[in-house]
């Protein structure tokens, strides 16, 4: 009977581990699907994110596009946000340039030459303003409006003075490339430019829907009229922005001048350039006072070092400068 009694044992014993043998490899089971699922699932959802992240850059690439790089930084920072109800008051260099009789063209020149001109001007006028340190404010057909101060404040000195730098720059830039457009362009492309330092309004304007991050105030309307009134190929700059760069800048002193929406005469200067360009000897340009010698130039182009190229290339554009006629 013991023995019996103990075989049953063993049978129900070993049944009994069968059992939980068999429990274990169904829960393995269930938990090896279980992980199969997850893991097809965390890799859909990493392919998804990968996706997601794909389409944020094109996003953020675009944007680079339509922003400054100040306004792009400012925004993805969190330093700025879109509400249009949030202005400051910030003293800013503003700049305003506009190129003279380009809508004259349009009907001269092929649609798809005149895009090309535009583009490449505009695309080059934007590196300049970037490089200084410029918020590209908006392009207008060809108009360009520049502002130094905003949305990162340095100080005014530093926006003035990055801000001749940049014109300067763009003028040299643009007596370049119009060398290349005399075979496509039967007339010389000029530009005006102004320059005003003054107390504006900086933020976002328009709608919920639509809106600009700007700047209004009649500091910005005194920058674009000093542009309508500076002659081809110059830049006037006024009384209160020449005040901060005097000390680094060529100018000639127009005088006080009467502009629309202004009650006084505006002081009103010329810039020509550095004074340390001025300081710095040319082999091929002299300019004192009312006289301007110009040294008689035979080049040979392909073998011309860079260094000597730049050097003509400065004195012809300062030459161009002063050569330009004077508004009476």
């Amino acid at each position: 009977m013991e023995k019996t009694l103990s075989t049953t044992t063993v049978r129900e014993t070993k049944e009994s581990l069968h059992k939980k043998i068999d429990d274990l490899e169904s829960e393995l089971d269930d938990l090896k699907m279980l992980y199969e699922n997850t893991m097809e699932h965390g890799t859909a959802l990493e392919e998804q994110l990968v996706v997601q992240n794909q389409k944020i850059e094109i996003l953020r690439d675009k944007m680079r596009k339509y922003l400054s790089p100040q306004l792009y930084d400012a925004l993805l920072g969190g330093t700025t946000d879109a509400d249009t109800k949030k202005h400051t008051r910030v003293n800013l260099t503003i700049y305003f340039s506009d190129m003279v009789g380009f809508s004259d063209l349009t009907d001269s020149i092929e649609p798809e030459l005149l895009s090309e001109i535009l583009n490449t001007y505009l695309t080059r006028m934007s590196e300049i303003a970037i490089k200084h340190g410029g918020t590209v404010d908006k392009f207008v057909g060809d108009a360009v409006m520049v502002f130094f101060g905003a949305p990162v404040f340095t100080d005014d000195v530093s926006h003035a003075r990055n801000c001749v730098h940049m014109a300067l720059e763009m003028r040299a830039e643009l007596f370049h490339l119009r060398e290349k457009w005399r075979q496509y362009v039967n007339r010389t492309l000029q530009v005006r430019a102004g320059i005003n330092t003054g107390i504006c309004t900086v933020g976002n304007f328009g709608s919920d829907r639509r809106m600009d991050y700007t700047i209004i105030g009649n500091h910005v309307n005194l920058a674009s009229r000093l542009q309508y009134l500076a002659p081809p190929d110059s830049i006037y700059i006024s009384g209160a922005a020449y005040a901060l760069v005097e000390d680094i800048a060529e100018a000639r002193h127009v005088g006080p001048t009467e502009v629309k929406g202004f009650h006084k005469p505006i002081e009103v200067w010329e810039l020509m350039g550095l004074k340390e360009e001025r300081a710095a000897l040319s082999p091929y340009l002299t300019v004192d006072e009312n006289r301007l010698s110009l040294t008689a130039l035979d080049l040979d182009l392909e073998t011309l070092p860079d260094l000597e190229r730049a050097a003509v290339q400065k004195a012809l554009t300062r030459a161009l400068v002063q050569l330009t006629p004077r508004k009476k």
